[in-house]
């Protein structure tokens, strides 16, 4: 008959459930997914297990919130629930966010907004420059920087580099927050960051 194990054995093990779940829902299905896939593998938290979704909605802030309740919910009732559940959304043009950081709010998701969109996130990897730029301009600057290739990023992409991409965004928006839309240009993506790092 097979020892049953000790209870140092025991207490040496770590119970899935210490293990937190973060759900990550982007509006963008191809960008935002492919960035905090490549994040959370490189930060690599023994603390966290993150899955990424992407909503195919088009631009629509209020959709992409209630995409993440609906995941959480559906996860919840097959016993496999999110223990933090967060949705990326950027500014854009959005006439919904306001009702987005509402819903959010009331059901306790990390609503994280990007001004003006998620692309200024990217090139803070690169540079510490807070102009202002619209989303053309934008567009044509990460180009320009390689960062982005049509809208995938490069294995080049200098992911390494997260934590200057966090401390231009704390210079440009130093009351950054969930549920909330900073100036432009802001981003609150250092939420997710500790986050990942099982830091909040």
């Amino acid at each position: 008959m097979a020892k049953s194990a000790s209870s140092s054995q025991r207490r040496r093990r770590s119970p899935r459930n210490l293990v937190k779940r973060i759900l990550v829902v982007s509006e963008g299905e191809q960008t935002e997914p492919q960035y905090v896939e490549r994040l959370a593998s490189f930060l690599r938290s023994k603390e966290s297990s993150t899955h990424v979704k992407w909503v195919g909605v088009g631009k629509d802030p209020l959709k992409v919130v209630r995409k993440c309740i609906e995941l959480r919910e559906d996860a919840a009732n097959k016993e496999k629930g999110y223990d933090i559940c967060v949705s990326l959304v950027d500014v854009d043009q959005h006439a919904l966010l306001d009702a987005a950081c509402a819903l959010a709010r009331k059901e306790q998701i990390y609503l994280l907004v990007t001004n003006l969109k998620f692309e200024m996130w990217l090139r803070w990897h690169v540079e510490d420059s807070r102009s202002v730029l619209n989303s053309s301009k934008l567009d044509e600057l990460v180009t320009k920087l390689g960062i982005i290739k049509g809208k995938a990023l490069p294995a080049s992409f200098p992911i390494e580099k997260v934590d200057a991409a966090c401390n231009v965004a704390r210079i440009a928006d130093p009351n950054l927050d969930i549920c909330r839309v900073g100036p432009d240009p802001s981003s609150s993506m250092p939420v997710l960051v500790d986050l990942l790092r099982g830091e909040r």
